[in-house]
């Protein structure tokens, strides 16, 4: 019998929201892809789980029964996999930390010289995650922190700190009307097909969709996993895109202009953790992060003064 742990995650998520559509939101997927995975965990297990009706689902006996064994399953293998993971990296003198985009080489760089000052004995390894991800695989137990944008599900299970906020821009198609301009405002986006990031990034798609100022959720061409189809469909002209200050300025390519958009809100750069994970390493990293970011931003402060 094969029973993917992923499986029991959709499985706890639709008994306790007794809604394939509630659940599909909370795991961030498609309904059709949940309802999916639910009829091939049954056809695993041989046994229906639930009962579909106008209202929703209800649980039938042997899914109750199966509720508490998936959490302790669920549970036992977090713990295991933490304690695995804490194991390795002590014996290998790391700190995994994963990121989804190019971070500002400035800030990085003091990341990496604070943390060496505080832990001479660690290194730091770099994992490049994508946006099907969006807690940066520190969930998953895969890496200890992440350099990530705000704002991210699972926040209920983790701990952050914001270390900068940059202004926004739009990424344009060389020759795009609206590059003729210096600066632009939100209502001048109103209309443009936009590049998303993919459904399963949660939060993160609507807030680079600006769908709270616009009202509504802008019509999307095409979603995208990572920072070079992001690139390549902007440059193609298949839409249009916001993104942070800092990546319009690592992002240079032919083919794509950015120009400033005033008022939309900053986007939020943080390191994030697992909630649970009192690891003394991890706190030296996010003390190292936290004084980067404040040093960069002096440093900023003075150079612009």
């Amino acid at each position: 019998m094969d029973v993917p742990l992923r499986l029991l995650e959709y499985f706890v998520a639709v008994a306790e929201e007794l809604h394939f559509t509630r659940a599909a939101e909370r795991l961030y997927i498609a309904q059709p892809a949940l309802s999916k995975a639910i009829r091939r965990l049954e056809t695993e297990l041989n046994v229906q789980l639930f009962v579909r009706n106008r209202q929703g689902v209800a649980l039938t006996d042997a899914g109750r029964r199966l509720l508490p064994v998936a959490h302790r399953m669920l549970a036992d293998f977090d713990t295991w996999l933490r304690d695995a993971q804490a194991a390795r990296n002590a014996a290998e003198r790391v700190i995994r930390v994963g990121y989804h985009s190019m971070v500002d080489s400035t800030l990085l760089s003091a990341i990496n010289k604070e943390f060496a000052r505080l832990r001479p004995d660690r290194h730091i390894d770099l994992r490049l995650g994508d946006w099907t991800d969006p807690a940066g695989r520190v969930l998953q137990g895969q890496v200890s922190a992440a350099l990530l944008t705000l704002p991210i599900p699972g926040l209920e299970r983790l701990d952050y700190e914001v270390l900068i906020r940059w202004r926004r821009f739009v990424g344009l198609p060389a020759g795009h009307p609206l590059a003729a301009r210096s600066s632009l405002r939100l209502e001048d986006l109103r209309g443009e097909d936009f590049i998303a990031l993919p459904t399963s990034s949660g939060p993160l798609q609507d807030f680079w969709l600006c769908t709270e100022q616009f009202g509504s959720r802008p019509r999307i061409a095409v979603e995208v996993d990572n920072s070079e189809d992001w690139l390549q469909a902007v440059a193609s002209g298949l839409g249009v895109a916001l993104i942070s200050e800092s990546s319009a300025r690592i992002y240079q390519r032919p083919g794509i202009e950015y120009r400033l958009v005033e008022d939309a809100p900053p986007s939020e750069f943080a390191v994030i953790w697992r909630r649970d994970d009192t690891d003394p390493v991890l706190r030296d990293y996010i003390r190292a992060c936290l004084a980067a970011a404040e040093s960069t931003a002096e440093s900023t402060a003075e150079s612009t003064a």
